[in-house]
């Protein structure tokens, strides 16, 4: 009777032992080289950017730890997908990205603008998607520009040229191999912080894009799925004490 409660015991304990285990371990979160969001040294170790900030600043008031790491964007969503990554520290959502990743609320808003070179006579604010007709768009491979652009794509048979980065977006633009370039302003600033006389030759326009959320995913298929609640109470209590806006007004990260 004895050796049998003995087995009861240790059959119900180590269920137990593993969650405990499990909880203690950290959770990996990865991300691209995105200045001013995040940036990684040689190594793919996270160093700094908003992104990072608020992973740890979350991290710290859910009491888990979180190792973070910089890979190539593609490779980072993929590994969200599969479960070799918990989670990915901040983008935006669309239906696709909902099929693997449990999405937080947002930590903050922002909207795509439209980037010609300065002497494009077509340089100007369009309004609406039709307006992109005929001009050849750069886009980033992998980034998400939204539902509305993704249909207007289809609808306007608009012409879209890819490329693996924001910097080479913008020196495409420089040499006309593209009329236009997509992207949000703080990160299309932050990436000419390096090129000066290309930034001088650039110029942003209101474009049709309306202001998105940027987002912690927690992936599926891993271990963070089931603390998405969490996620979303740190987030709603940095964002009404003030964190995010204190994080946002600090002075980002040196340059790498």
């Amino acid at each position: 009777m004895i050796r049998l409660s003995f087995l009861f015991l240790l059959f119900f304990s180590v269920p137990v032992l593993h969650a405990e285990e499990a909880a203690g371990e950290p959770l990996r979160f990865c991300n691209s080289h995105w200045p001013p969001y995040s940036y990684g040294d040689a190594d793919g170790q996270a160093v700094g950017g908003y992104a990072v900030d608020f992973i740890n600043e979350i991290a710290r008031r859910i009491e888990r730890p979180v190792q973070l790491h910089i890979l190539p964007w593609l490779r980072c969503l993929k590994m969200a997908e599969d479960g070799t990554a918990d989670g990915i520290m901040l983008l935006t959502e669309n239906d696709e990205r909902k099929h693997f990743l449990v999405m937080s609320t947002p930590l903050i808003w922002d909207a795509n603008l439209l980037w010609y070179r300065g002497d494009n006579p077509q340089a100007r604010a369009r309004l609406n998607f039709a307006e992109l007709q005929g001009l050849r768009i750069g886009v980033v491979t992998g980034f998400n520009y939204g539902e509305s652009f993704n249909s207007a794509v289809e609808q306007f048979n608009l012409t879209l040229d890819e490329a693996p980065s924001i910097v080479s977006n913008f020196k495409r633009l420089e040499r006309g191999w593209i009329d236009v370039f997509l992207v949000n302003r703080m990160a299309g600033e932050y990436s000419l912080h390096d090129y000066p006389q290309l930034k001088s030759r650039l110029v942003a326009q209101q474009g049709p894009f309306e202001e998105v959320g940027f987002r912690i995913g927690l992936a599926k298929t891993g271990r963070g799925a089931g603390l998405i609640d969490q996620f979303d109470q740190a987030i709603r209590d940095m964002l009404q004490d003030g964190t995010v806006v204190r994080i946002m007004s600090s002075e980002p990260f040196d340059y790498l």
